[in-house]
Protein backbone atom coordinates (compact mmCIF):
# COMPACT_ATOMS: atom_id res chain seq x y z
CA UNK A 1 0.00 0.00 0.00
CA UNK A 2 3.15 2.41 0.96
CA UNK A 3 4.47 1.78 -2.56
CA UNK A 4 0.98 2.59 -4.24
CA UNK A 5 0.78 5.69 -2.31
CA UNK A 6 4.31 7.07 -3.59
CA UNK A 7 3.44 6.28 -6.74
CA UNK A 8 0.70 8.01 -7.05
CA UNK A 9 2.56 11.02 -5.03
CA UNK A 10 4.82 10.68 -7.67
CA UNK A 11 2.92 10.53 -10.74
CA UNK A 12 1.22 13.62 -8.95
CA UNK A 13 4.44 15.22 -9.42
CA UNK A 14 4.82 14.28 -12.87
CA UNK A 15 1.85 15.83 -14.00
CA UNK A 16 2.43 19.12 -11.96
CA UNK A 17 5.64 19.52 -13.37
CA UNK A 18 4.38 19.01 -16.92
CA UNK A 19 1.28 21.84 -16.39
CA UNK A 20 3.87 24.15 -14.77
CA UNK A 21 6.58 23.56 -17.38
CA UNK A 22 3.88 24.14 -20.10
CA UNK A 23 4.34 21.04 -21.61
CA UNK A 24 0.79 20.43 -22.16
CA UNK A 25 0.69 23.49 -24.72
CA UNK A 26 0.94 21.94 -27.70
CA UNK A 27 2.46 24.82 -28.91
CA UNK A 28 5.36 24.79 -26.61
CA UNK A 29 6.70 21.51 -28.21
CA UNK A 30 6.23 22.84 -31.78
CA UNK A 31 7.60 25.78 -31.23
CA UNK A 32 10.66 24.14 -30.11
CA UNK A 33 10.68 22.62 -33.85
CA UNK A 34 10.41 25.99 -35.14
CA UNK A 35 13.87 26.60 -35.52
CA UNK A 36 13.40 29.32 -38.39
CA UNK A 37 10.25 30.65 -37.34
CA UNK A 38 8.91 31.96 -33.87
CA UNK A 39 11.37 29.50 -32.36
CA UNK A 40 10.23 28.49 -28.52
CA UNK A 41 13.37 27.25 -26.11
CA UNK A 42 11.24 25.95 -23.53
CA UNK A 43 11.49 22.25 -24.14
CA UNK A 44 15.32 22.58 -23.92
CA UNK A 45 15.10 23.95 -20.02
CA UNK A 46 12.42 20.98 -19.90
CA UNK A 47 14.38 18.10 -20.66
CA UNK A 48 17.79 19.70 -19.22
CA UNK A 49 15.91 20.24 -16.14
CA UNK A 50 15.29 16.22 -16.46
CA UNK A 51 18.31 15.21 -17.25
CA UNK A 52 20.34 16.88 -14.43
CA UNK A 53 18.23 15.36 -11.43
CA UNK A 54 18.62 11.70 -12.84
CA UNK A 55 21.82 11.51 -13.58
CA UNK A 56 22.30 12.25 -9.92
CA UNK A 57 19.81 9.65 -9.03
CA UNK A 58 21.17 7.06 -10.92
CA UNK A 59 24.25 7.87 -9.34
CA UNK A 60 22.70 7.18 -5.97
CA UNK A 61 21.06 4.37 -6.92
CA UNK A 62 23.95 2.75 -8.23
CA UNK A 63 25.43 2.61 -4.17
CA UNK A 64 22.88 1.37 -2.76
CA UNK A 65 21.43 -2.04 -2.56
CA UNK A 66 17.79 -1.31 -1.79
CA UNK A 67 15.46 1.57 -2.60
CA UNK A 68 14.01 3.64 0.24
CA UNK A 69 10.72 1.62 0.12
CA UNK A 70 12.76 -1.63 0.54
CA UNK A 71 12.40 -3.03 -2.72
CA UNK A 72 15.27 -4.38 -5.47
CA UNK A 73 16.26 -1.30 -7.80
CA UNK A 74 15.63 -2.82 -11.37
CA UNK A 75 18.29 -3.10 -13.52
CA UNK A 76 20.16 -0.15 -15.36
CA UNK A 77 18.33 -0.12 -18.84
CA UNK A 78 19.70 -1.89 -21.69
CA UNK A 79 22.71 -0.22 -23.99
CA UNK A 80 21.14 -2.58 -27.12
CA UNK A 81 20.20 -0.26 -29.80
CA UNK A 82 18.29 -2.52 -32.45
CA UNK A 83 15.81 -2.07 -35.07
CA UNK A 84 12.73 -2.15 -33.54
CA UNK A 85 14.37 1.08 -30.83
CA UNK A 86 15.04 2.83 -33.78
CA UNK A 87 12.13 2.65 -35.79
CA UNK A 88 10.22 3.20 -32.58
CA UNK A 89 12.08 6.11 -31.53
CA UNK A 90 11.55 7.58 -34.97
CA UNK A 91 7.77 7.16 -34.98
CA UNK A 92 7.37 8.76 -31.42
CA UNK A 93 9.29 12.01 -32.27
CA UNK A 94 7.02 12.69 -35.40
CA UNK A 95 4.22 11.80 -33.69
CA UNK A 96 5.40 14.06 -31.04
CA UNK A 97 6.03 16.74 -33.32
CA UNK A 98 2.84 16.63 -35.26
CA UNK A 99 0.40 16.52 -32.26
CA UNK A 100 2.12 18.19 -29.96
CA UNK A 101 1.58 15.68 -26.89
CA UNK A 102 3.28 12.68 -25.71
CA UNK A 103 1.82 10.05 -23.59
CA UNK A 104 2.50 12.06 -19.88
CA UNK A 105 1.15 15.39 -21.03
CA UNK A 106 -1.92 14.14 -23.11
CA UNK A 107 -2.98 12.04 -19.55
CA UNK A 108 -2.05 15.21 -17.54
CA UNK A 109 -4.56 17.09 -19.88
CA UNK A 110 -7.16 14.98 -19.82
CA UNK A 111 -9.44 17.40 -17.76
CA UNK A 112 -8.57 20.94 -20.22
CA UNK A 113 -7.99 19.20 -23.36
CA UNK A 114 -11.21 19.01 -24.82
CA UNK A 115 -11.93 17.03 -27.52
CA UNK A 116 -8.76 17.15 -29.22
CA UNK A 117 -6.81 15.75 -26.32
CA UNK A 118 -9.67 13.15 -25.94
CA UNK A 119 -9.30 11.98 -29.20
CA UNK A 120 -5.71 12.35 -29.08
CA UNK A 121 -5.80 10.01 -25.66
CA UNK A 122 -8.19 7.54 -27.41
CA UNK A 123 -5.63 7.03 -30.36
CA UNK A 124 -2.67 6.69 -28.42
CA UNK A 125 -4.28 3.84 -26.50
CA UNK A 126 -5.61 2.38 -29.83
CA UNK A 127 -2.21 2.53 -30.91
CA UNK A 128 -0.38 1.23 -28.04
CA UNK A 129 -3.07 -1.88 -28.41
CA UNK A 130 -2.27 -2.48 -31.95
CA UNK A 131 1.21 -2.18 -31.94
CA UNK A 132 2.17 -5.80 -30.85
CA UNK A 133 -0.45 -7.48 -32.90
CA UNK A 134 1.24 -5.27 -35.66
CA UNK A 135 4.87 -6.11 -34.30
CA UNK A 136 3.67 -9.95 -34.68
CA UNK A 137 2.58 -9.54 -38.26
CA UNK A 138 5.66 -7.91 -39.08
CA UNK A 139 7.91 -10.42 -37.50
CA UNK A 140 6.15 -13.72 -39.29
CA UNK A 141 6.78 -12.26 -42.36
CA UNK A 142 10.75 -12.04 -41.59
CA UNK A 143 13.13 -14.74 -42.18
CA UNK A 144 12.76 -17.15 -40.11
CA UNK A 145 16.75 -17.67 -39.19
CA UNK A 146 19.02 -14.66 -38.37
CA UNK A 147 22.41 -14.94 -39.96
CA UNK A 148 24.08 -13.96 -36.47
CA UNK A 149 23.47 -15.48 -33.67
CA UNK A 150 24.27 -13.61 -30.06
CA UNK A 151 24.43 -17.16 -28.09
CA UNK A 152 27.76 -17.25 -25.74
CA UNK A 153 27.36 -19.95 -23.76
CA UNK A 154 28.40 -18.19 -20.05
CA UNK A 155 28.90 -20.98 -17.71
CA UNK A 156 28.47 -19.63 -13.63
CA UNK A 157 28.29 -23.10 -12.44
CA UNK A 158 29.22 -27.06 -14.09
CA UNK A 159 25.17 -27.32 -14.17
CA UNK A 160 23.94 -23.79 -14.93
CA UNK A 161 24.97 -21.65 -17.93
CA UNK A 162 23.32 -18.44 -19.16
CA UNK A 163 23.41 -16.50 -22.68
CA UNK A 164 21.84 -13.80 -24.98
CA UNK A 165 18.72 -14.73 -26.79
CA UNK A 166 19.20 -17.86 -28.93
CA UNK A 167 18.06 -18.41 -32.62
CA UNK A 168 15.96 -22.47 -33.46
CA UNK A 169 19.81 -22.96 -35.37
CA UNK A 170 21.87 -22.68 -31.61
CA UNK A 171 19.54 -25.50 -30.30
CA UNK A 172 22.29 -28.33 -31.92
CA UNK A 173 24.70 -27.06 -30.35
CA UNK A 174 23.34 -26.41 -27.26
CA UNK A 175 22.46 -30.69 -26.78
CA UNK A 176 26.11 -31.09 -28.29
CA UNK A 177 27.52 -29.25 -25.22
CA UNK A 178 25.83 -31.32 -22.76
CA UNK A 179 22.92 -29.59 -21.67
CA UNK A 180 19.96 -31.43 -20.80
CA UNK A 181 17.14 -28.53 -20.36
CA UNK A 182 16.86 -24.86 -21.70
CA UNK A 183 15.12 -22.60 -19.92
CA UNK A 184 13.47 -19.35 -21.94
CA UNK A 185 13.75 -16.16 -19.82
CA UNK A 186 12.55 -13.74 -21.60
CA UNK A 187 9.21 -12.68 -22.32
CA UNK A 188 7.35 -13.48 -26.21
CA UNK A 189 6.43 -9.98 -26.16
CA UNK A 190 10.24 -9.04 -26.61
CA UNK A 191 11.04 -10.88 -29.33
CA UNK A 192 10.14 -11.90 -33.00
CA UNK A 193 7.31 -14.31 -33.77
CA UNK A 194 9.79 -17.61 -34.63
CA UNK A 195 11.48 -17.10 -31.15
CA UNK A 196 8.28 -17.72 -29.29
CA UNK A 197 7.67 -20.48 -27.16
CA UNK A 198 5.74 -22.95 -28.97
CA UNK A 199 8.44 -22.83 -31.89
CA UNK A 200 11.89 -22.96 -29.41
CA UNK A 201 9.70 -25.74 -27.27
CA UNK A 202 9.20 -27.75 -30.32
CA UNK A 203 12.26 -27.18 -31.94
CA UNK A 204 14.04 -28.27 -28.12
CA UNK A 205 12.14 -31.03 -27.89
CA UNK A 206 13.12 -32.66 -31.35
CA UNK A 207 16.17 -32.66 -30.16
CA UNK A 208 15.57 -34.98 -26.60
CA UNK A 209 15.71 -31.39 -24.88
CA UNK A 210 13.84 -30.71 -22.05
CA UNK A 211 12.22 -27.07 -22.15
CA UNK A 212 11.14 -24.60 -19.63
CA UNK A 213 9.35 -21.10 -20.61
CA UNK A 214 9.60 -18.91 -17.42
CA UNK A 215 8.83 -15.41 -18.34
CA UNK A 216 11.19 -12.59 -16.28
CA UNK A 217 9.86 -9.32 -17.34
CA UNK A 218 12.77 -6.44 -16.62
CA UNK A 219 12.30 -4.56 -13.65
CA UNK A 220 9.36 -7.17 -12.16
CA UNK A 221 11.07 -10.29 -11.25
CA UNK A 222 8.83 -12.13 -8.97
CA UNK A 223 9.50 -14.63 -6.49
CA UNK A 224 7.52 -17.34 -9.13
CA UNK A 225 10.19 -17.20 -11.39
CA UNK A 226 12.70 -18.12 -8.30
CA UNK A 227 11.17 -20.66 -7.40
CA UNK A 228 10.00 -22.40 -10.84
CA UNK A 229 13.93 -21.48 -11.78
CA UNK A 230 14.77 -23.50 -8.84
CA UNK A 231 12.49 -26.18 -9.05
CA UNK A 232 13.75 -27.06 -13.02
CA UNK A 233 17.31 -26.85 -11.66
CA UNK A 234 15.95 -29.51 -8.98
CA UNK A 235 14.66 -31.78 -11.66
CA UNK A 236 16.84 -31.64 -14.55
CA UNK A 237 18.34 -34.94 -15.86
CA UNK A 238 22.06 -33.07 -16.68
CA UNK A 239 22.76 -29.37 -16.86
CA UNK A 240 20.68 -26.69 -17.79
CA UNK A 241 21.39 -23.42 -20.47
CA UNK A 242 19.07 -20.34 -19.37
CA UNK A 243 18.90 -17.38 -21.68
CA UNK A 244 17.24 -14.08 -21.65
CA UNK A 245 18.09 -10.27 -23.91
CA UNK A 246 22.02 -10.41 -22.48
CA UNK A 247 21.54 -13.41 -19.99
CA UNK A 248 21.16 -10.51 -17.11
CA UNK A 249 17.85 -11.69 -16.41
CA UNK A 250 19.05 -15.24 -15.56
CA UNK A 251 22.16 -14.73 -13.62
CA UNK A 252 19.72 -12.55 -11.39
CA UNK A 253 17.22 -15.94 -11.07
CA UNK A 254 20.24 -18.06 -10.28
CA UNK A 255 21.74 -15.46 -7.66
CA UNK A 256 18.08 -15.13 -5.68
CA UNK A 257 17.29 -18.68 -5.93
CA UNK A 258 20.87 -19.56 -4.59
CA UNK A 259 20.72 -17.36 -1.60
CA UNK A 260 21.50 -19.35 1.43
CA UNK A 261 23.23 -22.10 -0.38
CA UNK A 262 26.21 -19.51 -1.27
CA UNK A 263 27.99 -16.82 -0.03
CA UNK A 264 26.47 -13.50 -1.46
CA UNK A 265 30.31 -12.26 -2.18
CA UNK A 266 30.73 -15.72 -4.62
CA UNK A 267 26.91 -14.80 -6.21
CA UNK A 268 27.78 -11.48 -7.40
CA UNK A 269 31.35 -11.95 -7.89
CA UNK A 270 30.36 -14.71 -10.32
CA UNK A 271 28.13 -13.41 -12.59
CA UNK A 272 30.63 -9.96 -12.59
CA UNK A 273 32.74 -12.20 -14.62
CA UNK A 274 30.14 -11.78 -17.56
CA UNK A 275 29.52 -8.19 -16.85
CA UNK A 276 25.97 -9.04 -14.99
CA UNK A 277 26.23 -6.29 -11.93
CA UNK A 278 24.13 -7.66 -9.21
CA UNK A 279 25.76 -5.49 -6.64
CA UNK A 280 22.49 -3.71 -6.34
CA UNK A 281 20.91 -6.76 -5.17
CA UNK A 282 23.42 -7.36 -2.00
CA UNK A 283 20.34 -6.49 0.15
CA UNK A 284 17.80 -8.41 -1.35
CA UNK A 285 20.10 -11.79 -1.90
CA UNK A 286 21.06 -11.59 1.93
CA UNK A 287 17.37 -10.82 3.11
CA UNK A 288 16.48 -14.26 1.19
CA UNK A 289 19.61 -15.89 2.95
CA UNK A 290 18.66 -15.04 6.42
CA UNK A 291 14.88 -16.24 5.90
CA UNK A 292 14.10 -19.57 7.73
CA UNK A 293 14.76 -22.69 5.53
CA UNK A 294 16.95 -20.79 2.91
CA UNK A 295 19.13 -22.63 1.66
CA UNK A 296 18.06 -26.10 2.64
CA UNK A 297 15.93 -27.39 -0.38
Amino acid sequence: MRGLGFALLSGGLFGAGLRISGMTDTRRVQGWLDVFGAWDPTLAFVLGGAILPMAVAWRVAARRDLSYLGLALPAAPSRELDRSLILGSILFGMGWALAGLCPGPALASISFGGVGGLVFLLAMLGGMIAAPALRARLDAAAPATSPRSKMDIRALTPTYAVSPQIELSDLPAIKAAGFATVIDNRPDGEIPAHLHTPHMKAAAEALGLAFIANPVIGGALTMENVRLQRQVMAEASGPVFAYCASGNRCSVVWALMNAGQKSTDDLISTPAKYGYNLEPLRGQIEALAAEPGAGKD
